[in-house]
């Protein structure tokens, strides 16, 4: 049976509520990111920022303000604030802790590791696709602004049943589509939720992702003045990617 986002949002709460409750202490906002701090810093693409406006347009979440009712504006329907449905991402992803059983790698070198020889696809053109183009025996990027190489968004419920592994941006929770992609996905493949935005939701792998490759901002202020200077992720100062794979029977 079909999953809805909402659905996939409810759930996320859900593990969410099960974390103490904290107040922000302090949120920023950049050109590309948002961040907050809570029990930990949480991030967030902004996928629909003004680079001209950027940061100066965003209502930020004032200090003190609960972090567990910044995060239940994702069950608003009617939200369409798309910065405010990325400050509830990102409190979300400041109150949920990477697991101990995380690993410091990237989610594309356990892509590249476990989908050499196979089919792959990524949601999203990221910045390492035209290295690994060659790696596979088919790769399809599918981008909903195509850049040479990729696919049409439109191309998933053709490509994504043909993929042994799939690489899907966690910006799909800020657009609505995550829980229509995976539904597209083959029974037994490979799924990687990637990104800064990946909460460490453990209820994620219900919906059939095999792996949340998320961060760890480990110096709080340092990775909210990158944010707040604009800097995109991987420029972020000590601000590493981790992963965490389902475990064995989930």
């Amino acid at each position: 049976m079909p999953h809805t986002q909402s659905e996939l949002l409810a759930a996320i709460l859900h593990d969410v509520s099960r974390q103490p409750d904290r107040p922000i202490r302090r949120a920023v906002a950049g050109e590309s990111l948002l961040a907050l701090q809570a029990a930990r810093v949480g991030l967030a693409s902004r996928p629909c920022a003004a680079p001209q406006t950027g940061r100066d347009s965003v209502r930020l979440p004032g200090p003190g303000t609960s972090a567990h009712e910044v995060a239940e504006r994702l069950r608003d329907p009617d939200i369409t604030d798309t910065d405010q449905i990325s400050w509830a991402i990102a409190a979300v992803n400041a109150l949920l802790p990477p697991p101990q059983q995380t690993s410091v790698s990237f989610g594309q070198e356990v892509m590249a590791a476990r989908g050499a020889g196979k089919n792959v696809a990524v949601v999203g053109h990221f910045p390492f696709v035209d290295a690994v183009r060659s790696a596979f025996a088919n790769f399809w990027v599918l981008e909903k602004r195509p850049q040479p190489g990729d696919h049409h968004a439109s191309m998933a419920a053709t490509l994504l049943p043909q993929a042994d592994v799939v690489a899907i941006t966690a910006t799909t929770l800020l657009n609505g589509s995550l829980a229509g992609l995976l539904d597209l996905c083959p029974k037994g493949s490979l799924v990687i939720l990637l990104g800064p935005t990946t909460p460490f939701a453990p209820s994620l792998f219900d919906y059939g992702i095999t792996v949340l490759a998320g961060c760890d901002c480990e110096d709080a202020t340092a990775a909210l003045d990158g944010v707040r200077h604009g800097r995109l992720f991987r420029d972020l100062p000590q601000a590493k990617q981790v992963t965490w794979e389902a475990p064995h029977g989930v």
